[in-house]
């Protein structure tokens, strides 16, 4: 078993992501297995050894683009450290209750850095029947 999959498959047994966001993980995975990682490369948007943003640009009608810093990121996890114990508690009931599995407590700076990672191997390009194209990738 390769790494990227053991580290999912940890994630979920940790609690730390869901089930079908392990699969849309390990369908990304095995995407990029079969080639959509060198159709990225080709066109000169491969994966960024350590990226410093995550970017959303979207074309068409409304023209957007969204640059995100992982500096961002990285300093909320810093601020999660200072929630105290019962607020993080009631934090997470509530998200359980909108339907969000994510239990604040069992995230780690660590865990982060390797979420980043992964994500700078990953691009999602998506287009619709209106020709508006939505394009999601990390530099």
């Amino acid at each position: 078993m390769n790494e990227e999959r053991a580290r999912i498959l940890k994630m979920v047994a940790e609690g730390k992501i869901s089930v079908k966001e392990a699969e849309e993980l390990l369908d990304a995975l095995k995407k990029e297995k079969t080639g959509n990682t060198e159709q990225a490369h080709a066109a000169g948007n491969g994966p960024v050894k350590n990226p410093k943003y995550m970017f959303v640009k979207v074309t068409g009608k409304d023209n957007v683009n969204v640059r995100v810093p992982f500096g961002l990121l990285r300093a909320g996890m810093k601020f999660t450290s200072l929630i105290p114990p019962m607020a993080m508690d009631q934090i997470n009931e509530h998200m359980h209750e909108k339907g969000i599995n994510f239990d604040l407590n069992n995230v780690r700076p660590q865990d982060l850095d390797d979420l980043i990672q992964s994500l700078a191997d990953m691009e999602v390009n998506v287009e619709s029947k209106d020709g508006e194209k939505v394009r999601v990738y990390c530099e």
